[in-house]
């Protein structure tokens, strides 16, 4: 049989048709050995274990346990600056157990499960009461924020402090004390501290013209970008901090 000519090719190059049969094969097999190599590939590297930065913070692999030492005598509270203080008032004191040690332990199986799908804001380690101590347990209360038209929210909130119960040296149960009696070991002193916070430099931003259409702002040129600028300014704190001291704290003796 006559060559056959390889038109692709041009007209001076001649391809014998068994060695284009050779040819062919030759492709196919590679082709299917590269497939091959290529699934291999993806299998290690699914089933190879982590090896991302969190296994040395001990996110993946044992349990993490570590044990915290708390202060449970606070007398400091915090709240919206915009509350009138004198609406703080005394509510009730009891004897409570309060946490003054916590351990963490942190689920590595939980942990590495939350890498491979989308974060639900839950947490892989549980934190657990370790040790309590016996605490009284002052209750106050303060009405709502007033809000801009100078009405104040209904209802009133609820913070509380914590004391040494033999600093406080009260005579019997705390719980048996009439309201006024009890008020009467606390004094309350409010302040409002000053704190550094980024705020818009108006004198050197600019923004765009526009105005609003079917409530929302449209810019005159679309093309125009605001400009804004911040600084760091020194502004009052949002929050207003409330301490709450005893009027005859109980001095123990010391050896």
């Amino acid at each position: 049989m006559a060559p056959k000519q390889n038109i692709a090719a041009g007209p001076w190059t001649w391809i014998d048709k068994e060695e284009q049969n050779m040819t062919t094969r030759q492709i196919a097999l590679f082709g299917g050995a590269a497939l091959v190599v290529a699934v291999g590939l993806v299998l290690a590297f699914r089933t190879s274990p982590s090896t991302s930065t969190a296994d040395g913070r001990g996110t993946i692999g044992a349990p993490v346990k570590q044990g915290e030492q708390l202060s449970p005598y606070s007398h400091v509270a915090t709240i919206p600056a915009i509350v009138d203080p004198s609406t703080i008032r005394f509510e009730k004191m009891r004897t409570v157990e309060v946490a003054s040690k916590t351990k963490t332990t942190t689920d590595p199986d939980k942990c590495k499960d939350q890498q491979f799908r989308d974060p639900d804001g839950s947490n892989c380690q549980t934190t657990t009461v370790e040790e309590r101590v016996k605490a009284i347990e002052a209750v106050y209360s303060y009405s709502g924020p007033v809000v801009a038209s100078g009405e104040a929210t209904p209802g009133r909130d609820t913070f509380s402090v914590y004391f040494r119960p033999e600093e406080v040296g009260a005579d019997g149960p705390v719980e048996k004390l009439k309201r006024d009696q009890a008020a009467s070991f606390f004094q309350v002193s409010t302040s409002r501290s000053m704190v550094e916070q980024k705020v818009v430099d108006k004198q050197h931003s600019t923004y765009c013209e526009g105005n609003y259409a079917d409530g929302n702002w449209v810019r005159k040129d679309p093309k125009c970008q605001d400009q804004v600028q911040f600084i760091n300014q020194v502004v009052a704190s949002p929050y207003m901090t409330v301490q709450i001291d005893l009027r005859h704290p109980v001095t123990l003796a010391t050896n």
